[in-house]
């Protein structure tokens, strides 16, 4: 089983809107991947919930069946659709993928 894990930081405005507005939007469209992509067992997203700055603001953690699932969701149309709009708001982004 393949883990992938994605943490961002957003810009504070953005696209017309807050952080908070925005945050909100990534975490619609990343839960709204769920069953569309082929290999995609989990999906879970959150929100930091503790004030500090240092913090990091949304997190996404997914789970593959095989290294190829993963390959598939990195470039599936679906996936690269929230990619787009997540690249005008976010600041940040740092990703892991490991194996378990």
């Amino acid at each position: 089983m393949i883990k992938h894990i994605v943490i961002w930081k957003f810009h504070e405005s953005a696209n017309g809107k807050t952080k908070a507005e925005n945050i909100a939007e990534a975490v619609k469209r990343l839960l709204a991947m769920e069953g569309r992509i082929p290999g995609l067992l989990k999906i879970e997203c959150g929100e930091n919930i503790t004030f500090n700055e240092a913090y990091w603001d949304l997190a996404l953690y997914t789970e593959f069946d095989t290294e190829n699932s993963l390959r598939i969701y990195e470039t599936h149309p679906v996936h690269e659709e929230v990619k787009k709009c997540l690249a005008l708001v976010r600041d940040k982004r740092v990703a892991l993928d490991y194996m378990v």
